[in-house]
């Protein structure tokens, strides 16, 4: 005979159990959809610069495009020179980013050191 109390808690416990397992299940579905919009994002960018580097090709250019180190999700992009390989534009221009990143290293000394 099982009793109501010791039912409860077997009760209780699958419940737990099953919003765990519930929530690990929600954690895989969101990182793949992370990883699936990523994906699309740079199947996007990397259509954009073809379509940049066709418009500018008759001009002697070729578009680059890369990531900050610090700002892994902040995109430069370079309009270099065919013949010089000068680059000719930068958007952003890096040392802005630079800055940017040397400001929140020191804004994170600042607020570590208060903590």
């Amino acid at each position: 005979m099982v009793e109501v109390g010791n039912l409860n808690n077997v009760q209780s416990a699958n419940s737990y159990y099953k919003t765990q397992d519930t929530a690990a299940a929600n954690e895989k579905n969101d990182e793949l959809t992370k990883r699936t919009e990523e994906k699309n994002y740079d199947e996007k960018l990397k259509k954009s610069v073809d379509k940049l580097n066709k418009f500018i090709y008759d001009e002697g250019a070729y578009a680059e495009i890369s990531t900050h180190n610090k700002f892994r999700y902040d995109i430069m992009i370079k309009i270099i020179d065919k013949k010089t390989k000068e680059v000719i534009m930068e958007v952003p221009p890096k040392k802005i980013i630079d800055m940017v990143a040397k400001m929140c290293e020191i804004a994170g000394v600042i607020f570590d050191k208060k903590a």
